[in-house]
């Protein structure tokens, strides 16, 4: 769906003018032209910066930690080949759920999610595996039940960088010293890359993103090793059965790379859909400063709902609702962001007719085909006020031999990177017309983290930002 023309950096820019710029807003570091640098320069929209910013975190976590995953998945391979389990407890999104929910496509039977969260439909026992960076409380060495680890950081916990900032109990949290192979994340307490004026943390969660290409690039070469060895796993999803033309990969070359390749690509097509991202933030802000509330939608409550609702590094302003969300009351002066992970799910219809009879705006986040093709249905992409996620796909990015399905879906990752670049380009609006900042929130990990994000969500309630 073509954007609008709408408010761009404190002006007025249509559609073409603004496609003008797009090459050397995503060009970052390339040379301007002697004619270009005697015209006034628009400066780069820091939403920009946040997607680079993700892209060089993903790049740094792909040159120093290849090896270690590589180790991770040959593990995992290995438990499952002996019998073992193996169990998850690795954020994708505010959640270990977040990307890997019932029906997910391109999600298999590898894991057993929780470990000692929630309640695991197996008990651990020796030879099982824990790919684990989040806890709740003091973790109890599982190595001494004889379960191999795979750990890895979590800002709230003390395997981070500036530890010391932790609140006492925080400090308590540690998984390295339990773990058999360590996955290093890069994290701060903040986990967050965007600084704002008159804003004490910064603005745009990282641990969605890197917990998720970290997690599907070792599922792949999980999964690859196992049908190496002749085990299949079940995939998940509704995808037709992989023919015989189709594209597969080959069983001695690994592919946690590739899976790095492909998604460092996509996330950079991301700054090619800036006249969207700008439009789906002029109409949000509009609404905002008009009395009205944003909310963001996911089907599962685990993915993007959980992933926006009061998330350190993401603004106060936000809410959230999902498919069984029975209180949730919205009016025609809000705006509606839906995170999608297909383009015709029922259940999302349902929700976006609801959202349209209450007179919302909607945009939507999410792969608009399958397998590239659009569906000849009704689609949320096709009746949204906005679509964002051209490079998006419902299906998984791999097609193993042996395997029905393709594995190690990409769409997730883009969801949460492209809703927080719509997050930080909301919040440029808002600075440049009301000349304030909106509201931050900080971690309850650290210390008067609690106390800062109280202010904040009670800034909310009086100023709506």
């Amino acid at each position: 769906m073509a954007a609008k023309n709408c408010f761009v950096w404190g002006t007025t820019m249509n559609r073409r003018d603004m496609l003008k710029t797009l090459p050397l807003l995503g060009a970052g570091m390339a040379a301007v032209s002697p004619q270009a640098a005697t015209k006034p320069q628009i400066a780069r929209p820091l939403c920009l910066d946040y997607v680079n910013g993700i892209r060089q975190g993903i790049k740094k976590i792909r040159d120093t930690q290849m090896d270690r995953l590589h180790e991770a998945s040959a593990a995992i391979a290995r438990t499952k080949k002996a019998g073992g389990t193996c169990f998850y407890q690795w954020e994708t999104d505010h959640t270990i759920e977040g990307d890997m929910f019932p029906g997910r496509h391109g999600d298999t039977d590898l894991f057993v999610m929780g470990y000692t969260m929630g309640n695991p439909t197996v008990q651990p026992k020796a030879g099982d595996l824990l790919l684990v960076n989040v806890i709740r409380s003091p973790l109890e060495d599982p190595r001494a039940k004889g379960i191999f680890v795979i750990g890895g950081p979590n800002p709230w916990c003390a395997d981070t960088g500036q530890y010391d900032q932790l609140t006492e109990a925080n400090r308590k949290l540690k998984i390295r010293e339990y773990s058999d192979i360590w996955i290093e994340l890069h994290y701060t307490p903040y986990g967050a890359l965007i600084p704002l004026p008159g804003e004490m943390v910064p603005l745009g969660p990282t641990p969605g993103a890197y917990g998720m290409v970290t997690c599907w690039a070792m599922v792949a070469d999980a999964v690859r090793l196992l049908a190496r060895d002749g085990i299949p796993v079940a995939v998940k999803g509704d995808e037709p059965s992989l023919g015989k033309n189709e594209e597969y990969v080959r069983l001695d070359r690994p592919l946690a790379e590739r899976y790095f390749a492909a998604s460092l690509r996509r996330i950079g097509r991301i700054g090619d859909e800036l006249d969207t991202i700008t439009c789906i933030a002029a109409e949000a802000t509009d609404r905002i400063l008009a009395g009205g509330k944003l909310y963001v939608y996911s089907r599962n409550r685990e993915a993007l709902s959980a992933e926006a609702n009061q998330r350190r590094g993401g603004l106060a302003l936000i809410n959230a609702t999902w498919a069984e969300d029975t209180k949730f009351e919205g009016t025609n002066r809000d705006f509606m962001i839906m995170g999608i992970t297909q383009p015709e799910d029922p259940v999302d219809l349902a929700m976006l007719d609801r959202f349209r009879g209450a007179g919302m705006k909607i945009a939507a986040i999410g792969p608009a085909t399958r397998d590239g093709r659009k569906p000849s249905v009704r689609t949320v992409p096709g009746e949204a006020d906005h679509q964002l996620g051209r490079m998006c796909d419902t299906y998984g990015l791999f097609a193993v031999p042996g395997l029905e399905r393709k594995i190690s879906p990409v769409s997730g990752l883009l969801v949460n990177v492209m809703f927080w670049t719509v997050a930080v380009r909301i919040a440029e609006e808002i600075l440049a017309r009301t000349g304030n900042a909106p509201g931050v929130l900080s971690t309850g990990a650290v210390v008067g983290g609690a106390e800062q994000r109280a202010r904040k969500l009670e800034l909310v309630k009086t100023r709506g930002y």
